[in-house]
């Protein structure tokens, strides 16, 4: 199947929901045609463009809109879900200057219950989610699923994009879950330390 490419700074996992600003003339068509006939596009995280190697990632996620507004500001706002990881190959640069890719659709590891060691995590997504409001708070929350709160602390938290990607790219829920463990140790890591430097400073 090929889908229109959409690289950005972000990602989102499936069962997510992103909002997004759209201006350029190329994705303005992409959403247009998207919208009028019911199809997914793929938004990839961006990478560098001076380094070695694919300016966007290969493991991505296909959504579908399920909503959009004129904003404040004139632009186009765009609300997606996402639906399915794919994996990107055969990219190519249409003439309208809209990136198109066969995209194939990464099988998922059965989900699991989310075990009792991360139940604080369930009442921590919640609260955030209900607290940043539209389009999070229309989210059916699922906290017994591994897999589900996994993906939303991901998609919310601040880490390094690189680390979202590595864990967009899991397949287990509970590898998941513990790669997003040792992703906070290293940040809680880097704020003890810079607190230190900041009192010997």
């Amino acid at each position: 199947m090929q889908l229109p490419i959409f690289p950005l700074n972000t990602l989102v996992f499936p069962g997510g929901v992103l909002a997004l600003r759209i201006f350029e003339t190329r994705y303005l068509d992409m959403v247009r045609d998207c919208a009028r006939d019911n199809t997914e596009f793929v938004i990839t995280l961006a990478t560098d463009r001076h380094a070695a190697g694919s300016p966007y990632a290969k493991t991505a996620t296909a959504v579908r809109i399920v909503d959009w507004d004129t904003l404040p500001d004139g632009l186009l706002g765009v609300t997606v879900e996402g639906m399915r990881r794919v994996s990107i190959a055969d990219v190519e640069m249409k003439a309208e200057q809209l990136l198109k890719a066969d995209v194939e659709t990464i099988a998922e590891d059965k989900d699991i219950p989310l075990d009792e060691t991360f139940k604080a995590w369930a009442d921590l997504i919640k609260s955030v989610l209900t607290h940043l409001g539209e389009p999070y708070n229309q989210l059916e929350f699922q906290l017994d699923s591994a897999n589900w709160v996994a993906s939303r602390m991901t998609e919310v938290l601040p880490l390094e994009l690189s680390v979202k990607q590595k864990i967009l790219e899991i397949n287990h829920p509970a590898v998941r879950l513990e790669h997003l463990r040792e992703a906070l140790k290293d940040i809680e890591y880097y704020k003890k330390r810079a607190k230190f430097i900041n009192k010997e400073q």
